[in-house]
């Protein structure tokens, strides 16, 4: 009898055992806000960033069960903070948070700056003199509102988010903004706003970037997390870069593909589409914001078509038609550079040329170098035009 229940209980003890080995991770929900380059969407909408490309990676490790979501940081926040199985990045750990969520860190940082318009002749020497002006920008809950509102400021001009801040800088709704430097290209960037417009008064303050776990994650989940980040910034075995470093510098800087089409090749698919303009250019844009062959290549879906009138608005793009009608005249790459106006600049003066930038690039982390080959043509329904296609910059190159 004995016997029967010891054998009972080891079995019983087994298949605890097993099922707690075979236990799948917990269902988590993941959230993220627009702050680039740390977390924001690309132009097809999905969620991208350095952040993201680390919590992808550990998502992988861990067997993680979860999507990211991309919502207001306020929104996020607030979910994250009472909501069970909620996980917030990128969250700057400040003392006045660090009792309120689990953490997982460092993933990042960025140092903060007050920005002020070039032409508005204020000088920001200290926070004594940010404290004078008439309204300071910051974004709704966001590390800079905290720091700022516990240094006594009371002049400050919250907003949903940073592309609203910057945007309100430039109109001469405030004095200043209280922004990152690393997102700044980035915010600039999503609002249509040309970086060299505005410029770094002050250095303010440096945000140190975790992932947040809502308190009543297990701990177990927790540290399996921060394992995971901890291996990812092991050196590999050759002493070379980690994981971690690899992604952090493939925002930091743009880097070249491992391959890419000719100049040829975009050469080639520019005039032909030149051509197809020049006899048909209603039908031919139809064509190329339906994504048709050969203005978007089918084994090669980076080798694409776009438009623009002479005035810098996006009148067909094969790889993305949701783009189509917006005014891109003022809208610099990811660096800053003001490459679309360069386009239509240099085709309205010399007719054809090619034009360097930065851009991302399907299914790979960072930013990338790029050229993009132009021809202006006179469509058949007598307007200008400027056709382009683009080619990523190889190693070899």
């Amino acid at each position: 009898m004995l016997k029967n229940v010891v054998g009972l209980a080891l079995a019983g003890l087994i298949m605890l055992s097993g099922c707690a080995v075979n236990n799948p991770a917990p269902k988590l929900r993941i959230i993220t806000e627009d702050n680039p380059p740390f977390n924001f969407t690309d132009e097809k909408g999905a969620v991208t960033g350095q952040s993201t490309e680390i919590v992808n990676q550990i998502l992988k490790a861990t067997g993680s069960n979860a999507s990211i979501e991309l919502m207001p940081w306020a929104q996020g926040y607030d979910l994250t903070l009472n909501d069970p199985g909620t996980v917030l990045y990128s969250t700057s750990r400040l003392p006045s948070r660090e009792n309120l969520f689990k953490w997982v860190g460092p993933i990042g940082f960025d140092d903060n700056y007050f920005y002020t318009r070039r032409d508005s002749n204020l000088v920001i020497n200290s926070l004594d003199d940010a404290k004078k002006l008439k309204s300071i920008a910051v974004y709704q809950d966001d590390s800079n509102q905290v720091y700022l509102s516990s240094q006594g400021f009371t002049n400050l001009d919250v907003s949903e988010n940073d592309t609203q801040c910057i945007q309100k800088l430039v109109s001469g709704q405030v004095d200043a903004w209280l922004g990152p430097a690393l997102g700044m290209p980035f915010v600039a960037y999503r609002a249509g706003v040309n970086p060299a417009e505005i410029i770094s008064d002050k250095y303010a303050v440096r945000s140190d970037y975790y992932i947040a776990f809502n308190k009543a994650v297990p701990d177990s989940t927790v540290q399996a997390w921060q394992k995971a980040l901890d291996d990812l910034k092991k050196e590999d075995s050759s002493g070379g870069m980690s994981a971690y470093e690899k992604i952090i510098t493939s925002y930091a800087l743009p880097q070249y593909a491992d391959s890419a089409v000719s100049r040829d090749t975009v050469i080639q698919l520019v005039n032909k589409t030149a051509a197809d303009m020049a006899a048909d250019a209603p039908g031919t844009i139809a064509k190329i914001n339906a994504q048709q062959p050969p203005y978007l290549d089918q084994q090669n879906p980076a080798l694409y078509v776009y438009v623009f009138d002479n005035q810098v608005v996006e009148v067909a793009n094969a790889d993305n038609p949701a783009v189509v009608g917006r005014d891109f005249k003022g809208v610099p790459d990811m660096a800053g550079k003001l490459f679309r106006d360069n386009i239509v600049a240099g085709a309205l003066a010399n007719g054809t040329g090619w034009e360097d930038y930065v851009f991302t690039m399907p299914g790979q982390i960072g930013l990338f170098y790029k050229s993009a080959y132009y021809k202006l043509v006179t469509g058949s329904d007598g307007k200008q035009y400027v056709v382009c296609s683009g080619c990523y910059v190889a190693k070899n190159e």
